[in-house]
């Protein structure tokens, strides 16, 4: 149709993390944080003999989920990962928000949670183990 420009898209692909199932287990909290060629910074996380892939970015701020020290790393609490500035609950699984949206971020006099914004899912990944153990993400 004239007019009208085609819509690039990116063919989905399994993509390589460069991780294994053992050394994922063998890191600090089973988590680590890789950068994944055309997807970008991807936290992998082991919970409950499962492992999940999600974005490294909050929704909110963009803020990291696992940073660089202690302060600023994300915990798991019943199947979702918590982001450590503002208390945000991300599902691993489906990467859908659960729970209070934002509830470490203070409610100020008559204007609440202004900059809290709408409750927004985080990017997850379906992934897949291969018999030697190489963990890869469909992105």
């Amino acid at each position: 149709t004239l007019g009208r420009r085609a819509r690039a898209t990116r063919a989905r692909a399994l993509r390589d993390t460069g991780v294994t199932r053992d050394g994922l287990r063998a890191a600090e909290k089973q988590r680590v944080v890789v950068d994944v060629d055309g997807v970008g910074k991807v936290l992998l996380q082991e919970f409950a003999n499962d492992v999940y892939a999600v974005s490294n970015k909050c929704p909110h701020l963009g803020l990291s989920l696992q940073g660089k020290t202690p302060l600023l790393s994300a915990t798991v609490d019943d199947g979702a990962i918590v982001c450590p500035a503002h208390g945000s609950a991300f599902d691993l699984k489906t990467g859908e928000a659960r729970g209070e949206w934002c509830p470490k971020l203070p409610a100020l006099p008559v204007v609440g949670k202004k900059y809290c914004g709408e409750p927004t899912a985080i990017a997850s990944y379906a992934v897949s183990v291969d018999e030697s153990g190489a963990i890869k993400i469909d992105a």
